[in-house]
């Protein structure tokens, strides 16, 4: 299996022929060409995670593609998703978690958000702190946002205990501000015992 960590928050998870996307965006970076693209997953309506326009080129070349989102992100022909649900995409197997975006504004839920564990294992909580009910191996962690602290991000890790985790959420930040907030979220994952991968914008790791 591979894992490309995308911009922002954009993720691609390939095996036996397969691909799956999450939050495909482009800012500074163009997203790779991605061939066999059988599922997307929008997990909110924010365009630093969901662009039309990106999502429409990745349907036209990949037409059967299923994709999953919330209701209020309102996508025509996607699969609407809550906590709780769950899918079998060609060989993903899919859990969906969480259910609001972390606030921006306190006491103002932004919109909905949906977090997806892959293969039970891989997870993905979107703009949220959430974690599903099983202990990640790998897990991706928002390090910064205007809805976030590195210290939470810092108690999310040490919350969640998982094997691995790879920093993501992380477009608003100086090539230095990632250092710093990484050097904090390392000493989060030596306190329980998990490793940090840090991976820039389409970059790749084997598991």
């Amino acid at each position: 299996m591979k894992i490309t960590k995308l911009e922002h928050s954009g993720i691609a998870i390939e095996k036996t022929g397969e691909t799956l996307v999450c939050d495909p965006v482009e800012f500074t970076s163009q997203l790779p060409v991605f061939s066999n693209v059988i599922a997307i997953i929008i997990t909110h309506k924010h365009s630093d995670h969901y662009q039309p326009d990106v999502v429409a080129r990745i349907l036209q070349t990949n037409p059967n593609a299923q994709v999953f989102t919330t209701a209020d992100t309102a996508i025509e022909g996607a699969t609407i998703v809550k906590a709780g649900d769950s899918a079998t995409v060609g060989d993903f197997k899919l859990d969906f978690f969480g259910e609001n975006h972390a606030a921006i504004v306190p006491g103002q839920i932004p919109c909905e958000n949906i977090g997806v564990v892959v293969d039970g294992r891989i997870v993905n909580p979107g703009d949220s702190f959430d974690l599903p009910e099983i202990k990640p191996g790998i897990l991706f962690v928002p390090i910064a946002a205007p809805w976030s602290k590195i210290c939470e991000s810092m108690d999310f890790v040490e919350k969640a205990m998982p094997d691995l985790v790879i920093p993501f959420h992380d477009a608003v930040l100086s090539p230095l501000g990632s250092q710093f907030n990484n050097n904090w979220l390392g000493r989060a994952c030596s306190d329980v015992g998990a490793d940090l991968m840090l991976l820039n914008p389409n970059q790749s790791i084997e598991i």
